[in-house]
């Protein structure tokens, strides 16, 4: 029995494909090992959105190869789609299976192993639902619900290697999540490029996710990224399927800039005022947790644009952004343009990144008092410590000895960080 020792990075889908080759291969014979070390073939599922994240795999690439030359490499995910000359050219022996081929992997690996060079590149149509997998966190369900995207922002490069939007069957959605509840996971995490271009034979996210709620057992959905484009054309119906207390009242809604002109030039389809009026409608209708992200240094933002993002920020006062330093990547319309320094984005990355903190502690603050049910969703860095998530998907820090994972849990928040709540243990039970 070989061992496969696998590392992962990148976003949840990503994840959710690492957890279903973890299954095929186990499925297939193969032992699945924590440790490079004793490995008999090292896999690495990239991700390559960012440069500074593309540059981090490509070091830990040659340094597998540096200190373990004699083992067998795959390199899956994202990259070999979308740089497949640059891992070439530093891992010319390398097997690559890219995020089109999931269910290959096995296949790939037997053949690797036998001293076979693999590449199962080019796009395809794979559903990857209702595998096997071996999940990095049992209580968790990490669910796509599409591949690829419907559009072309101007800095993206994630399209180059996903390709365009291919939505899945809502029969085999609703059946990966009802085998996973029986299988024990309490929480959903419903995840793609952008969930609100979802569309099967007529049907758009909202209908998705009233078929999920009615899915019988108890768990809680976490609804991913979506676009502010494809959230106003089926704003109204969101909100509805929202109502159902098995979805948690969190919104991730990427705004990446305050100045329509920018917005503009990013391809975005949408004005700050469609964002604006979004928020408006869920906060009219939920107590709320807003995610966003946006991109500083985007090529000719001005100091006066740069301000507009801060002044919305100051306006909306997410619970947490993700602020992006612009980073131009390759084949992108953005990079065509003329960047700005790297000063200047730093500095407006370090202005920004001040400002959410603050704002984050202030709506984190807002919580202390609150007396309410938390799901039990993992482990803590100390011993007896542990992370729940309350019903807007507030994270809350606990230190309680007879409570397991996927319990439910009663508690006052007691104090509260940037990151998160301190949370005290009222009673456990299930």
């Amino acid at each position: 029995m070989s061992n496969i020792y696998i590392e992962t990075y990148g976003c949840s889908v990503s994840q959710a494909e690492s957890e279903i080759m973890a299954g095929l291969l186990e499925q297939a014979g193969f032992n699945i090992i924590k440790n490079e070390k004793y490995a008999d073939l090292i896999m690495i599922v990239t991700c390559y959105v960012k440069s500074p994240t593309e540059q981090r795999i490509l070091f830990r690439i040659k340094q597998l190869k540096e200190s373990y030359p004699n083992k067998k490499l795959i390199i899956a995910g994202c990259m070999p789609e979308g740089i497949y000359k640059k891992l070439v050219d530093i891992a010319p022996k390398a097997g690559l299976v890219s995020t089109h081929h999931v269910k290959k992997i096995a296949q790939a690996v037997k053949k690797t192993l036998e001293g076979k060079r693999v590449e199962y590149l080019g796009k395809s149509e794979e559903v990857k639902l209702c595998l096997p997998r071996i999940r990095r966190n049992p209580v968790i369900d990490i669910v796509p619900i599409s591949s690829g995207c419907d559009s072309s922002c101007s800095y993206c490069c994630v399209r180059f290697a996903k390709g365009n939007l291919f939505s899945y069957p809502k029969q085999m959605i609703t059946k990966e999540i009802e085998n996973s509840v029986r299988q024990g996971c309490k929480e959903i995490w419903i995840t793609s490029q952008d969930n609100a271009s979802y569309v099967y034979n007529g049907i758009k996210l909202p209908e998705l996710l009233n078929e999920v709620s009615k899915i019988p057992g108890k768990f809680f959905t976490r609804i991913g990224m979506m676009n502010p484009n494809n959230v106003k054309n089926i704003l109204s119906d969101l909100i509805s399927a929202y109502r159902n207390e098995k979805i948690y009242k969190f919104l991730h809604l990427p705004v990446q800039s305050g100045d329509n002109e920018i917005l503009k030039s990013m391809n975005r389809n949408y004005k700050v005022e469609d964002f604006e009026k979004i928020v408006k409608a869920f906060e009219e209708n939920f107590k709320l947790q807003l995610w966003t992200d946006i991109i500083v240094g985007y090529p000719g933002e001005t100091k006066e644009q740069f301000e507009k993002t801060i002044k919305l920020i100051k306006k909306i006062k997410p619970d947490w952004v993700n602020v992006s330093k612009f980073g131009a990547r390759p084949a992108t319309e953005a990079a065509k343009l003329k960047p700005l320094s790297s000063h200047i984005i730093k500095e407006r990355s370090k202005t920004a990144s001040e400002l959410v903190e603050k704002i984050s502690l202030e709506k984190n603050k807002k919580w202390i008092g609150w007396e309410g049910k938390i799901l039990i969703i993992e482990r803590g860095k100390k011993p007896s410590q542990w992370i729940g998530r309350n019903f807007a998907y507030k994270s809350v820090i606990v230190n309680e000895n007879n409570i397991s994972l996927g319990s439910i849990l009663k508690v006052k928040i007691i104090n509260a960080l940037s990151s998160g709540l301190l949370g005290q243990p009222l009673y456990a039970g299930n």
